[in-house]
């Protein structure tokens, strides 16, 4: 290794320090960013080794500079010859994972050899992974789903923090449900246009369980990149080359949902069909993203369709788009057709709560409030096991600042169904 003009300081000199990821992986991090416990934000960058260590250069920095790294506004090199990064540390890591021989280098004293060129701008891609994921695609030939969070203190390859995996797979199940309910009334009312339109055949029925199908995923495998699962939808249907698939549209329209919420004006836009209980949801996982300092991740892959799209979730972001879900203002109104059996009514106050059943767990679907002043005086003559087609009229608003949003559901009509005839 090269011998270094260089002031030996104690082992122990750099704060304690957490990593947040790999910026740069190859056979082994090459450049990692750390966070101190006083979140203070450092970088590791690898420049040489011999038989005993490996040797870093450790430099502070900043999100900010790191984010305009990652987007190729500033070069490796920019950032470590920047005047306001302070001292550059020297430290020779051995294979259990021990600092020796730290040392200050001032930066007219660091080797040519070890500064990156002026021109290092961030070029690092997941190309194996996305290699691997395609040559899975075509194996199960279908498309696949792969969530994964990139490698912290608290997640590495095959392991992660039961408090984020649990609280992760609750998120991420609730926000897929929401947006299923979303996609398949907009498919069902596309539908309905073509038939209207002379479009698509009046005698064609809409194919709900094709869509529920389409749209869920069941895991069966894990991925080598951090901790990562597979998931791949149940539908049975053949995909057929260059052809986009049902599941293909709803990946798009799910995938989506997490891209438009970096724009305001777009997440209004597109919410409107989406329940906002599933914006709840998005709050939680992105809470869990910002605390634990992580990155999330979606890609999906069809190798028959040639179809894919990805969204990465850096905790900084996460923030970002927090502080947009906290500005939002929103005032909606929506009828809902429900089918199934009331569980609870208060005669006197016109409290209810009303219970969706179907063949289809996925859609299920309750109900809680009030009946209105027509059908408060009706409500003697509700059966409580008969089952009834209702029509609630819910009400969703939100003021900016507030943290969450108001929902309230009024019952407005309700008729009583013979089970013999009923097709739930």
């Amino acid at each position: 290794m090269e011998i270094l003009k260089e002031i030996l300081i104690p082992n122990s000199s750099l704060p304690k320090m957490v990593k947040i990821k790999d910026l740069i992986y190859f056979d082994g991090p090459l450049l990692s960013h750390f966070q101190s416990d006083y979140a203070e934000d450092y970088l590791f960058y690898w420049v040489d080794r011999d038989n005993e260590y490996n040797r870093w250069l450790v430099f502070r920095t900043s999100q900010k500079l790191i984010e305009l790294y990652l987007q190729k506004s500033k070069s490796l090199f920019d950032l470590i010859a920047d005047k306001n990064i302070g001292t550059v540390y020297k430290v020779d890591i051995d294979n259990d994972l021990k600092f020796n021989n730290l040392s200050i280098i001032e930066f007219n004293n660091i080797p040519n050899s070890y500064l990156p060129d002026s021109n290092s701008y961030y070029n690092f891609t997941t190309k194996p992974s996305q290699d691997k994921l395609k040559e899975i695609s075509v194996n199960e030939n279908t498309g696949i789903l792969q969530a994964y969070y990139n490698e912290s203190s608290k997640i590495g390859k095959g392991y992660i923090d039961l408090e984020i995996l649990g609280a992760s797979l609750n998120d991420f199940s609730n926000i897929n449900k929401g947006i299923r309910k979303a996609f398949i009334q907009k498919e069902k009312a596309h539908f309905n246009k073509s038939k209207v339109r002379g479009i698509s055949d009046n005698t064609a029925k809409f194919d709900e369980s094709a869509l529920i199908q389409a749209s869920s995923f069941f895991y069966f495998g894990h991925t080598a990149a951090s901790f990562g699962a597979l998931f791949k939808p149940a539908s049975m249907q053949s995909n057929l080359p260059n052809i986009i698939s049902l599941e293909d549209r709803y990946m798009e329209f799910f995938v989506g949902f997490f891209k438009d919420s970096e724009n305001k004006k777009t997440f209004i836009e597109n919410i409107k069909l989406i329940d906002k209980s599933v914006i709840d949801s998005y709050k939680k996982l992105l809470s869990t993203i910002r605390k634990s300092k992580i990155q999330f991740n979606i890609n999906y892959q069809n190798s028959t369709s040639n179809f894919n799209i990805s969204k990465e979730i850096s905790f900084s972001e996460a923030n970002n788009i927090l502080n947009i879900i906290d500005d939002l203002e929103y005032d909606e109104s929506k009828d809902i057709y429900l089918t199934g059996r009331f569980t609870a009514l208060n005669l006197k106050t016109g409290h209810y709560n009303f219970e969706t059943v179907s063949k289809e767990d996925k859609l299920a679907e309750n109900s809680s409030g009030y009946l209105d002043q027509d059908r408060k005086e009706m409500s003697w003559q509700i059966k409580w096991n008969k089952l009834y087609n209702v029509v609630i009229s819910r009400k969703e608003s939100k003021k900016t600042g507030r943290k969450k949003a108001s929902v309230s559901d009024t019952l407005v009509s309700f008729i009583e169904i013979d089970e013999k005839l009923s097709e739930i």
